[in-house]
């Protein structure tokens, strides 16, 4: 009989054991199952950080296509502005000129008649 309590001990810590690794793994699969979850989670949010990323980098290159449109049509508006002053330069000096010569015939003239 002490063959078979020895037995039934041995069986009895078996079964144990056993309901105690059943335990353990039905804990370390909820575990893990908690961890996919948080994965998917943490999976989600990083997509909704690209996608925002994805936008600021839309935004930002309308903002330099923007600032390149300014820049080109500043410097247009330069030139044109560069322009009309070397006209406006050249009329003076024409002006000047003319000025120049009116008032040398002036003077002959009022040579002559004097």
């Amino acid at each position: 009989m002490s063959k078979n309590n020895n037995i039934e001990d041995m069986l009895s810590q078996l079964i144990n054991m056993v309901a105690a690794i059943q335990v353990e793994h039905k804990e370390m699969k909820q575990a893990l199952e908690g961890m996919h979850q948080e994965q998917k989670e943490m999976k989600h949010a990083f997509e909704g950080i690209l996608q925002e990323q994805k936008e600021m980098k839309r935004v930002q290159q309308e903002m330099q296509n923007k600032i390149q449109e300014i820049e080109t049509k500043a410097e247009e508006r330069h030139k044109e502005i560069l322009d009309q002053l070397t006209a406006l330069k050249h009329d003076q000096d024409f002006i000047w000129e003319k000025t120049v010569r009116h008032e040398r015939e002036i003077h002959a003239i009022k040579m002559k008649l004097s």
